[in-house]
């Protein structure tokens, strides 16, 4: 009887251990078929700079004005750049100033520096513009490109100087004479941007104006005596 007894709980431990054992590889199962969480999304990068650099359109050749009005032309301009002859390629910090006279004709009051003997020069002419034969105009309205003006400096005597282009603006003027490779431009500021010096001397080349390299002047430093 006992080996009875012994042989039913034997069989009711093993039912048991048997039955337990799938509820205990239950559970990997399930873990198994868990949705697995996707990675987390990268971040977008960032648009690399573009590292070419924007091309600015060239500046538009400049061109000179038909016509010169004398009234307009008045006024003060500073020499900015100029071809000299020798006697006169020293001196520095050049304006004209032109005043229009009673009789028509121009009052020119010049003032320069000299550096060799540290002294402001300032001397007075008078300029009228003439005609190919050397009379003086009796119109100074709508004066054609390039217009001659003669100028007396010493006497009876007078030299020639040609206004060969002009800013239809009357904010620049290139001027000939009176030697034969003498050549200055005008403005009505005494510093110029150096994009704007580029595009005056590329209209000078053009023009055939330049015997000899452009000289720029330097800072216009100190102010002329009045």
């Amino acid at each position: 009887m006992l080996q009875l007894v012994s042989a039913l709980l034997a069989g009711v431990l093993w039912a048991g251990g048997s039955m337990a054992t799938p509820a205990a590889d239950a559970a990997p199962a399930a873990s198994s078929k868990r949705a697995k969480r996707p990675p987390p999304a990268a971040a977008p990068k960032a648009a690399a700079p573009s590292h070419a650099a924007a091309v600015a359109p060239a500046p538009a050749p400049l061109v000179s004005a038909a016509n010169l009005d004398l009234e307009r032309f008045m006024g003060l301009w500073y020499k900015v750049a100029k071809v000299e002859e020798p006697q006169d390629a020293l001196r520095t910090r050049e304006r004209y100033e032109f005043l229009q006279r009673y009789d028509g004709g121009v009052r020119v009051i010049a003032t320069s520096y000299d550096p060799l003997s540290n002294r402001w020069d300032r001397r007075q002419d008078y300029m009228a513009p003439v005609d190919a034969k050397g009379a003086a105009l009796s119109s100074h309205y709508q004066l054609p490109i390039p217009v001659h003006f003669s100028i007396s400096r010493f006497g009876p005597f007078g030299v020639s100087y040609y206004v060969v282009a002009l800013d239809p603006y009357y904010q620049w003027a290139m001027v000939a004479g009176p030697g034969p490779r003498s050549f200055s431009i005008l403005s009505r500021r005494s510093e110029l941007e150096p994009e704007m010096r580029t595009s005056l001397e590329q209209l000078a080349t053009r023009q055939n104006l330049l015997k000899a390299a452009l000289q720029w002047a330097g800072p216009d430093q100190e102010s002329a005596p009045r």
